[in-house]
């Protein structure tokens, strides 16, 4: 139990709890764009694609928790051209992601915490 509570606090320490305006459509998904990326978690929130919108040279990334408190980072590096970083789970469902700048560090958006309602904030 102390391990399960350990790995919550971990996964929640990791991922702001500040949520973005981010429109929730559960009908259609959840998605968060900033202009330089986008991220869209489908409407069964198994499956995240993650877009680098600017060939910056500056990759895009998602970063992602599901149900089981399991924290994921998904990368699309091609900038502009064809092609966005995707991901899907098996079992459980994505909670909660946040769209952010660099490939291992930089600059967050706030997370986007996603249900099967809707937007949570």
């Amino acid at each position: 139990m102390s391990t399960r509570l350990s790995l919550a606090a971990v996964a929640f320490a990791i991922i702001a709890v500040a949520p973005s305006p981010a429109s929730a459509q559960p009908a259609g998904g959840w998605q968060d764009d900033a202009g330089w990326g986008s991220v869209t978690v489908s409407a069964d929130r198994q499956h995240i694609e993650v877009c680098d919108l600017h060939d910056d040279g500056q990759a895009v990334r998602v970063e992602y928790a599901t149900n089981y408190l399991q924290k994921w980072t998904v990368v699309d590096t091609n900038g502009a051209r064809w092609g966005c970083g995707t991901d899907s789970t098996m079992i459980s469902r994505i909670t909660v992601f946040k769209l952010c700048q660099g490939r291992t560090f930089g600059t967050c958006r706030p997370s986007v915490w996603v249900s099967r309602s809707g937007y949570l904030g």
